[in-house]
């Protein structure tokens, strides 16, 4: 009974490390979307949900919808699998709507008039560097970000909230409200359909680059369904000029126009190879969470000292047994 005592505690004692190890690498984990991949038709709809946002600052990740973004009237968590629940996500539908191999430009996706306690909240996770994360056919966001000293370019997970900028009249906070959505795809034959010949499409990529612009149109107020925005449209797309910035934290004007591109690459790249961007990635501005890191080895020094004090009860009682005589 005491060896199986003893069985049973190291048992216990290695899923409480691999569960432990697993907390402190979660940053590098990533959960399996599933073995039979999607595949679609032109003009199918391909679902982008949203999910988290995360912060190498603060730690504490938080609901897309904490923030004043679009919301779809209809809203809600979606089912998730065991990765999912383990890495914390929070996978919500939204606003945005994507069409396989159909490009959109300048695209409206709500207009908000912010209060101030809303420009606030926008302001702290900008100044958090906070990431937003998205993930279309299970794949999550990602940005191309410039090397400085190199040419190459590093593919890191999620996109900003917005950015700073430090003048002469201090700090400027500027929001990224247009994002173009670039979603690559790879064509193939499986000749699966009634026509063997006909290619089908799978998602092979997602990335997102975001803009940040003071939306300017006719008139004293924007109508979505009427009004035509003068700094983009279906054949005028939208462009990163600094000077139209749009600063959340000292605009006078609280109406934030939100705008999406979306743009369909074909690729090269095959489906059974669409993760090696992420697993390969090493974007030198990412921080260790050492408070993580710190927390996981705190529980698994307290299981094992917890541990410890319960086998050497076991043995204690056990070696006593043995040497009485009786």
């Amino acid at each position: 009974a005491s060896c199986h005592c003893i069985c049973t505690m190291f048992l216990y004692l290695i899923c409480a490390l691999s569960v432990a190890f697993a907390s402190a690498a979660h940053r590098h984990t990533y959960y399996l979307p599933g073995v039979a991949p999607s595949t679609y038709n032109k003009a199918d709809p391909a679902k982008l949900y949203v999910n988290k946002l995360t912060s190498t600052k603060t730690q504490i990740p938080y609901d897309y919808y904490s923030l004043p973004y679009c919301r779809p009237k209809k809203f809600g968590l979606q089912s998730e699998n065991l990765g999912e629940v383990l890495s914390g996500d929070r996978i919500e539908n939204s606003v945005y709507k994507l069409e396989v191999k159909v490009s959109k430009s300048c695209e409206v996706a709500c207009v908000k008039k912010l209060k101030k306690s809303e420009k606030d909240a926008f302001v702290k996770a900008i100044d958090d560097d906070y990431k937003v994360h998205w993930m279309v056919d299970n794949m999550p966001v990602g940005v191309l970000n410039s090397i400085p000293g190199s040419e190459e370019k590093a593919f890191t997970r999620g996109f900003p909230v917005g950015f700073t900028s430090k003048t002469s009249a201090g700090l400027n906070r500027f929001l990224n409200n247009h994002l173009r959505i670039i979603v690559k795809y790879h064509d193939d034959i499986d000749g699966t359909g009634d026509n063997e010949d006909e290619p089908t499409t799978k998602i092979v990529g997602f990335r997102v680059e975001p803009m940040s612009i003071k939306h300017a149109w006719a008139g004293d107020s924007f109508n979505p369904g009427s009004t035509t925005l003068s700094t983009c449209s279906s054949s005028s797309p939208a462009t990163n000029d600094p000077r139209n910035y749009l600063n959340v934290d000292k605009s006078p004007d609280s109406t934030v126009v939100f705008t999406y591109d979306v743009v369909w690459e074909k690729s090269a790249v095959e489906w059974t190879e669409r993760w090696d961007v992420y697993l390969n990635s090493n974007a030198p501005s990412e921080k260790v969470h050492w408070f993580s890191i710190t927390n996981s080895f705190m529980i698994i020094l307290f299981l094992s000292v917890m541990i410890a004090i319960i086998l050497l009860r076991a043995l204690r009682k056990d070696i006593a047994q043995y040497n009485d005589p009786s």
